[in-house]
């Protein structure tokens, strides 16, 4: 433990899903997170925040005042090395006595850049890595970017936090009925969210029953309107069911508890966790667009990856003809989330990698 060593952590967003972990972490260190853009967390912590005033110059944000030497207050900083944020990343390359650690994704990946450990590394991916390899310790969210690097980074300053979220407690009752699909998260087109309502009319159709499984759409964005229509014009109300954003975690849970599966054709972020955490399988894309949480999908052990519609289809039907196999994946998803992937699993990381680079 280093509870008299003070460490900061730099952010663009104090992200109100990750307020947990700094909590835990805040127990072994005295935490500082700073960000520049928006803080979500509005309740009681146990570190300290702080708001950078920045400029933001073609995209770029640059912090005002003495940046390196507000720094110097620190024994360890933590950054993101997002390169929009120069200060940041210029850390590693400072003359410095305190320890930065990079925590990253890893991989270069967003909404129009799948996650790819096989594809050839162009210019900024080499700066990237120069990034990494100058700081004294590298948090990842996953294994996997290790493969992606390879020997050109040093694998002993590399620690796992597992990007992840909270969950209730859960009891895990087999016989518990269940007769529900769910998708859960904002309302976009890249998510293919028109795809998975097809193939929910297509299997619901191929099945000919009035007791097929029901289907609960939770979010809110640009698409909930459009979709909304279509559930009307189609007949569908009987069977999908729109139900706008939902942010108490009671409530949110007890759709979880109903669900044999929840499906997210081509994203698979953050409500992989949350719905393993409550022991329901996610279903998507083998490439889906990922930060990496995709990879937590062990496929037809804790969740199922498909490649086609036709496959999307079968799956959905297999859930109503025969529930008791997805359940039994719930249960291992639910095993898996709590062996790996709790918050505490991933205050641990950050954990690790502090005490590594104060050694």
């Amino acid at each position: 433990m280093n509870y008299n060593k003070k460490v900061l952590l730099l952010q663009a967003t104090i992200s109100l899903y990750n307020v947990p972990v700094y909590n835990i972490i805040a127990k072994n260190v005295e935490l500082t997170v700073a960000f520049t853009t928006n803080n979500e967390c509005k309740e009681a912590v146990s570190f300290k925040i702080i708001k950078l005033k920045y400029k933001k110059i073609l995209g770029l944000f640059i912090i005002y005042g003495d940046f390196y030497k507000f720094c110097s207050q620190y024994d360890v900083v933590i950054f993101m090395p997002d390169l929009h944020y120069l200060s940041y990343c210029s850390l590693p390359f400072t003359r410095r006595k305190y320890k930065v650690i990079a925590w990253t994704i890893g991989i270069r990946a967003s909404y129009t850049r799948r996650y790819n450990v096989n594809r050839k590394k162009d210019l900024v991916d080499k700066l990237y890595g120069k990034i990494l390899n100058k700081s004294d310790a590298i948090i990842f969210y996953m294994k996997t970017p290790i493969e992606y690097w390879g020997n050109s980074i040093n694998r002993d300053k590399v620690f796992i936090a597992h990007n992840t979220v909270e969950v209730l407690p859960i009891k895990i009752d087999k016989d518990q009925e269940k007769n529900t699909i769910l998708f859960v998260g904002t309302l976009y087109k890249e998510k293919k969210i028109y795809e998975l309502i097809n193939a929910f009319i297509e299997a619901k159709s191929n099945c000919n029953t009035d007791k097929f499984l029901s289907m609960d759409i939770i979010g809110k964005g640009e698409e909930y309107a459009n979709i909304k229509k279509i559930i009307q014009q189609r007949g569908l109300s009987d069977s999908i069911f729109l139900r706008g954003p939902i942010y108490d975690e009671d409530e949110l849970s007890k759709y979880f508890s109903r669900s044999l599966l929840c499906i997210s054709p081509d994203q698979a972020g953050l409500s992989v966790l949350k719905s393993m955490g409550y022991g329901v399988p996610y279903v998507s894309k083998t490439n889906a667009f990922t930060g990496g949480e995709r990879f937590n999908i062990i496929d037809k052990e804790n969740g199922l990856l498909y490649n086609t519609h036709e496959e999307l289809v079968f799956i959905i039907q297999d859930a109503y003809k025969n529930p008791e196999k997805y359940i039994a994946l719930g249960i291992n998803a639910s095993e898996y989330y709590n062996s790996n992937t709790t918050i505490k699993h991933m205050a641990n990381g950050f954990i690790d990698a502090i005490n590594y680079v104060l050694t």
